[in-house]
Order: structure tokens, then sequence, then C-alpha cells
């Protein structure tokens, strides 16, 4: 039995969403557009065995700055912060998905820079696999941007915290993927920004990863109103 979806259902899938949100696309670049900014974002991650690729992502933010951008940044405007609240600036992942450097569900693509913390059992077994536009790691962390608005040194939290858990959740959820769980971390994807419950599930997870590396979670910094 396959442990994941195959790669022929992840093209079909990724070309049937692409053609089916092609006026979505057009309406937020135009409205990118209309605000001065580049329509798309390009960034080198790290890939399946170790070999980097270009992400693609709608352009959410103005201006250099940390890899980093807790809710509340300065360097994204409303159009900004409702794109990256509603995930929708990662719907051009679907052409990465479509040429084969992405998968429709996998561990996510991190930024090369950001995984210094990460142990190296963990890593290789994550770059085993196609990274993903979506899974069940980055479902728990939906709120982790609005949770490390309140944090101080949100950069060096999300490096020495947030990655290295994140990679442990993927690494232990790969040991028992499934192509049936793949299908179901698709159908709650298609709810979970919608979903009060899950944003608050997320929040308390996030919280308890903190906590449990010794992190203060303050009140400073701007929190994201509840979907």
């Amino acid at each position: 039995m396959p442990t994941r979806l195959p790669r022929a259902v992840d093209a079909a899938l990724a070309g049937v969403l692409l053609v089916a949100l092609a006026p979505l696309w057009l309406t937020l670049a135009l409205l990118l557009r209309a605000g001065g900014r580049p329509v798309l974002w390009r960034q080198q991650r790290l890939g399946r065995g170790g070999v980097p690729f270009v992400l693609h992502k709608f352009r959410t933010l103005t201006g250099d700055g940390p890899t980093v951008a807790p809710w509340g940044d300065a360097r994204a405007g409303a159009l900004g912060r409702w794109l990256r609240r509603t995930r929708l600036d990662e719907l051009p992942q679907l052409w990465d998905v479509l040429r084969g450097a992405m998968a429709l569900v996998g561990p996510r693509p991190e930024v090369i820079a950001n995984l210094d913390a990460v142990s190296p059992a963990d890593l290789a077994a994550v770059l085993a696999v196609r990274p993903g536009l979506t899974g069940p790691t980055q479902l728990a962390f939906l709120a982790e941007d609005e949770v490390l608005a309140a944090v101080a040194a949100p950069q060096e939290v999300y490096r020495r915290v947030m990655v290295p858990a994140k990679v442990r959740a993927d690494r232990a959820w790969l040991a028992q993927r499934c192509w049936q769980g793949d299908l179901g971390t698709l159908a709650r994807t298609a709810v979970a920004f919608v979903s009060p419950c899950g944003w608050r599930r997320s929040r308390q997870h996030v919280h308890d990863v903190l906590a449990a590396a010794g992190t203060p979670v303050g009140t400073c910094g701007r929190a994201a109103p509840a979907p």
C-alpha cells in the first residue's frame, strides 16, 4: 500500500486547482499591483534530498528584513495581513506542486538559514520526502505568526524553538503516514482557516511548545483578530 498520495494524483489535483482558481489568482494579482508591490515573491527553500528549490508565494511584505514576519509586522499592509491570515499567499505553490518541486501534503519546506538548530537525524528524515503545501504539522502551527508577535526576539525563537519542534513533529508524522491520512489532511485544510476551534487548538499548541522550551509569551505585539 502506498504511504502517500501518488505523484500523478498530486499533479492532477494541482492542475485542476490552478485552472479553477484562475479568477481568484487574477483578482489577487491585480490588487497587489494596484498597491504598488510585485505580485510574486520567490525564495530558495530546501527540498527533497536536500536539494534547494525556488518556492513561490504572493508577495505580502514590502522591503527587506527578517525572514520571520509575526502578525502585525509593519512590512505588511492590510492586504498582506489578510493574505497571510487566510494563507491565500501560498496559492502559487500549486505551480511548485505541478512542476514536481513540492507535494500537496508534506513537511513544510524551510529557509536553509533557519535549520541550524535542527538535529541531523530529524532533518534527514524530513528531507527524504517532497515538502508539502499543507500537512498535519502545518495545521497544528496555524497560529504561529500570531503567537510569535507576543514573544521577544521572534526571529531567534522561531529558529531555536519553532523550527526544531516542527521538524520533530513532521518526523513523527512521517513514521506513520498513509495516503488516507493525506486525503484527510487535505479535507481539514479546506476548512482550517475558517474554523475558530482549529485556531484555538493551534494557539494552545504553539503556547505549549514555547512553554516547554522555557520561552515566555507576553502580551506585546498586535493580536490577530479571531476568525
